[in-house]
C-alpha cells in the first residue's frame, strides 16, 4: 500500500484498543467480559462479518471509478452547493482554528471514525445479541449500497478544495497523513458524509431496536460521537452542511430498508442454518439436493403470476444495465492510437500527432495521426539510423514538425494545415554540426512577424535561428547559457540559472524591446522542505535548483523545477505576473505540454518517500489542468503502468504507455462529448422495454389495491 501506511497501522490499532477498552462502560448490564467472547464471535458471526466488511473489497474499486469518471464527465455538483452555503463552513473554521485543535481533530477525524464501526458492530456480536446484530449489521452495509450512486453522480468536492481562503486541515497536516488521505480518497466523494451516515444508521437502529433499554449506554456515547464529528468535518475543510444532511437522509432510508429486509436475508444467511445445511448435506445428499431444488423453484414462483413487486424488480434490474452501460461508456474516454505499435517519441500540436517508432526488425517509422480524423500514416521509413547520430527526437507545431539529434535536423511541412502531413512542401535535411560548438539540445518552430516558419535549435551556448529555405537568420537572442528554451509564435523563453534561484527570459524575434525577467518564486513552506530534506539526506537551495523542463503558450509558461529531491511543476501567468504550483509539492513530477488553455504533466502519484525505495511507486500518470477552471484532474489511475510523453491536443490529450508486461502504445484520452450519440442494441432495447412495463406495474399495483379493499369490506 503506497502511501502513509505506518499512521493508519497506528490509527487502526488505536481504534480497536479504544473499542476494547470502552467495552466495560457500554456493555449491557448483565454481560461479562471473558478473552474467550472474541474466539466465539468469529465463530458464531462470520457471515455477519462478510457483510460488513465486504465494503471494503470493492471500496478500492469504486474510488477508481469516481476519479475516471470525474476525469471524463467532470460531474461536478460542488458550485451548486457552494451557491446554496455559501461561506458558512469557512466561517466555522476561521472562528476556532487553533494548531492544537487541528492536530486533535485530524486523528479524532480518523481514529474516531474506525472506532465507532469497529464498536458498533463488534459490541452486539461479542455480547452474542443476535437481534441487534443482524440489524446493525444490514443498516451499515445498506448506508454504503445508497451511498454508491451520489459518489459516482454525485460529485462534491470537499470544502477545502473548493472555498477561496478553506484550508484543508485534515489532509495537509503532515506529508505522511497528506499522502495517506490521497491514496485512499479521491476528493470528491462529499454527499453524502459517511462519517455522520454510517453512525446515525447504527443510532437509529439502535433506539428502533433496543426494546428493553440495554444499549442506552452505547447509544449516548454515539450520539455524542456524531455531534463532535459534525463540528470536526466542517472544521477541517471537509465536508459540507448538506453532505451532514444528505448522511442523515441516507441513513434513515438505510434503516428503512434494514426494517424489510432483515427477516428474509437472515433467514438464508444465518450462519446457524449454514451449518445445519451442511450437516444434512453429508448425512443425506440425496434428500438435500431434493430440498435445494424445491427451494430454487419456489423463488422463481411469484414470477409464473408475477406481481408488482416482481414487475417491479425488472425494472430496476433494466435501469441497473442501462446505467452499467453508460458507466462504462464514461469511464472508458481513452483508447489506443492504431498504426502505432512501438512508439519512442511523440508530439503534438493542434489536431496532429507526430510518433517516432522504432519497429524490431530495426527500421525507424515516422507516423502522423490525426485526432479528429483519427487516421493514420507512415510518413517516413529509415531502414537504420544513417545518418543520424541517434534514433531523432520529434518537436511539433501546427505548421509542421522537426526530427532532430544532437547535431541533425529534417523539417517536414504541409501547405494547407488542414491537409495531412502527406502533402510535404519539401524536407529540409540540414547539418549544423559545424555551425554549432554543443550538441543541440531542442528545436523549437518560431514564426517571425510574416508568420513564416523560423526554426530554432537550442544549443547550450547559443540559440541559432534557420528559415526553411535552410539561412541561417540573424534575430535577437537573450543570453546564454540555456539549459531548456520554449516558445509561442514570435516570443522566444529560455531558461537561466543565477545565484538567486532559476529565472526565465522571455524574448520577441523581432522587437528587442518586448523582454520579460521572470525569477521562478519558492514555491513550498518550511514543513514540506524540512520533510523532504530529512527524507531524502538531502538539501532544498532554492538559489541552486534549476528548470529541466519549459513550455509556452499565450500568455502562459509552464516550468518544471528541480529541487533536489523532486520537481515541481509551475504554471506562469505573464499577464497577471503569477505563479501556481500545478503539481504536489511532495510528489515528482515532469514532462510538461501545453495548449488550449490546458496543461498536461506527468506525477507519480501517491508518492511516499519515507518507506523502502523497492516498495515505492515508480509509475507515473497522466494529470491535465485546466487554466480557465484552475483545475486538475488525473486522467490515468493505475500504479503499474506507465505513462510518458504526454501531448494536448486539440480534442485530446495522448500519451505514451508501456504496460506490465512490456508492451507500448499510443493512447489518447478524448476531450469531447462524454456520452456521444450512438446505436446500442443493449439501450434501444432497455427503452422500449421500459413502456411496457411501467403500464403493467401501474396496472397491478391498481389491481392489487382493489383487490386488498375487496377483502377488507368482506
Amino acid at each position: 500500500m503506497a502511501g502513509g501506511s505506518g499512521i493508519y497501522i497506528s490509527w487502526l490499532m488505536g481504534a480497536i484498543l479504544l473499542s476494547i477498552a470502552l467495552m466495560p462502560i457500554v456493555k449491557p448490564p448483565w454481560a461479562k467480559i471473558r478473552i474467550s467472547g472474541f474466539i466465539d464471535m468469529f465463530r458464531r458471526y462470520w457471515a455477519h462479518m462478510i457483510v460488513v466488511f465486504s465494503v471494503y473489497l470493492w471500496k478500492d474499486l469504486l474510488d477508481q471509478l469516481d476519479r475516471i469518471l470525474m476525469a471524463n464527465t467532470q460531474l461536478d455538483m460542488t458550485p451548486y452547493v457552494y451557491a446554496i452555503e455559501g461561506d458558512i463552513v469557512l466561517w466555522i473554521q476561521e472562528s476556532f482554528q487553533n494548531e492544537i485543535l487541528s492536530i486533535v481533530l485530524t486523528h479524532f477525524y480518523v481514529m474516531g471514525f474506525m472506532t465507532a464501526t469497529f464498536a458498533s458492530f463488534l459490541y452486539p456480536i461479542y455480547f452474542d445479541d443476535r437481534h441487534m446484530a443482524d440489524r446493525v449489521s444490514l443498516s451499515m452495509f445498506w448506508v454504503y449500497i445508497l451511498a454508491i450512486p451520489f459518489y459516482l453522480f454525485f460529485n462534491v468536492r470537499v470544502t477545502g478544495d473548493h472555498i477561496p481562503d478553506m484550508e484543508t486541515i485534515a489532509y495537509d497536516l503532515t506529508p505522511v497523513i497528506h499522502n495517506w488521505f490521497t491514496r485512499i480518497d479521491p476528493f470528491t466523494n462529499g454527499m453524502p458524509s459517511l462519517h455522520i451516515g454510517l453512525p446515525f444508521a447504527v443510532w437509529l437502529t439502535y433506539v428502533k431496536w433496543d426494546e428493553d433499554g440495554r444499549w442506552s449506554r452505547f447509544r449516548t456515547v454515539l450520539m455524542i460521537f456524531i455531534w463532535i464529528t459534525g463540528f470536526t468535518i466542517l472544521y477541517l475543510g471537509i465536508h459540507w452542511i448538506v453532505d451532514i444532511i444528505g448522511g442523515i437522509l441516507v441513513a434513515t432510508l438505510a434503516v428503512s430498508l434494514t426494517e424489510k429486509t432483515h427477516s428474509s436475508i437472515w433467514s438464508v444467511a444465518d450462519e446457524r442454518l449454514f451449518s445445519r445445511r451442511v450437516a444434512r448435506l453429508i448425512d443425506n445428499p440425496r434428500v438435500w439436493f431434493r430440498q435445494f431444488r424445491r427451494s430454487v423453484n419456489s423463488l422463481f414462483e411469484p414470477f409464473r403470476e408475477p406481481s408488482s413487486k416482481q414487475t417491479g424488480a425488472v425494472i430496476i434490474a433494466i435501469l441497473v444495465g442501462t446505467g452499467t452501460v453508460l458507466l462504462w461508456d464514461a469511464t472508458h474516454q481513452d483508447f489506443p492510437v492504431e498504426g502505432v505499435e512501438w512508439p519512442t517519441y511523440a508530439a503534438g500540436s493542434g489536431d496532429w500527432l507526430v510518433t517516432v517508432q522504432e519497429n524490431e526488425n530495426g527500421t525507424i517509422e515516422v507516423i502522423s495521426w490525426n485526432s479528429e480524423t483519427r487516421e493514420s500514416e507512415i510518413l517516413s521509413t529509415m531502414n537504420s539510423i544513417a545518418g543520424w547520430n541517434s534514433t531523432p527526437k520529434v518537436s511539433a507545431s501546427e505548421n509542421g514538425f522537426v526530427l532532430f539529434d544532437s547535431s541533425n535536423l529534417e523539417y517536414w511541412a504541409f501547405s494547407d494545415k488542414n491537409q495531412s502531413f502527406s502533402k510535404v512542401v519539401w524536407p529540409l535535411d540540414f547539418d549544423i554540426s559545424d555551425q554549432i560548438n554543443s550538441p543541440l539540445i531542442d528545436v523549437l518552430l518560431a514564426e517571425n512577424s510574416n508568420q513564416e516558419v523560423i526554426i530554432v535549435a537550442v544549443c547550450n551556448d547559443k540559440l541559432l535561428y534557420i528559415s526553411t529555405s535552410g539561412q541561417i537568420e540573424q534575430f535577437s537572442a537573450p543570453s546564454g547559457p540555456y539549459s531548456v528554451a520554449a516558445n509561442f509564435g514570435p516570443l522566444i523563453a529560455v531558461a537561466n540559472s543565477t545565484s538567486d534561484g532559476p529565472v526565465i527570459h522571455v524574448s520577441h524575434l523581432e522587437q528587442e524591446q518586448a523582454a520579460w525577467y521572470i525569477p521562478i518564486a519558492n514555491t513550498t513552506d518550511e514543513v514540506l522542505d524540512e520533510f523532504l530534506e530529512d527524507v531524502f539526506e538531502e538539501p532544498i537551495d532554492y538559489s541552486n535548483s534549476t528548470i529541466v523542463e519549459l513550455v509556452m503558450e499565450g500568455d502562459y509558461i509552464v516550468a518544471v523545477v528541480d529541487i533536489g529531491p523532486v520537481n515541481r511543476t509551475i504554471l506562469i501567468d505573464l499577464r497577471e505576473g503569477t505563479q501556481l504550483l500545478l503539481s504536489d509539492p511532495i510528489w515528482p513530477s515532469s514532462s510538461v505540454s501545453i495548449g488550449h488553455g490546458k496543461v498536461s504533466f506527468l506525477q507519480i502519484p501517491r508518492y511516499d518517500p519515507t518507506i523502502p525505495q523497492e516498495n515505492r511507486l515508480s509509475a507515473n500518470d497522466v494529470f491535465l489542468h485546466d487554466i480557465e477552471l484552475n483545475k486538475t484532474t488525473q486522467l490515468t489511475i493505475d500504479e503499474e503502468v506507465d505513462q510518458t510523453q504526454p501531448q494536448v491536443l486539440i480534442s485530446g490529450v495522448a500519451w505514451i504507455e508501456e504496460s506490465e508486461d512490456g508492451e507500448i502504445e499510443i493512447r489518447i484520452h478524448s476531450l469531447e462529448e462524454t456520452f456521444e450519440p450512438y446505436s446500442s442494441v443493449i439501450l434501444q432495447s432497455a427503452i422500449l422495454m421500459l413502456i411496457p412495463l411501467l403500464v403493467l406495474r401501474a396496472f397491478q399495483t391498481a389491481r392489487e389495491k382493489n383487490i386488498s379493499l375487496n377483502k377488507s369490506d368482506n
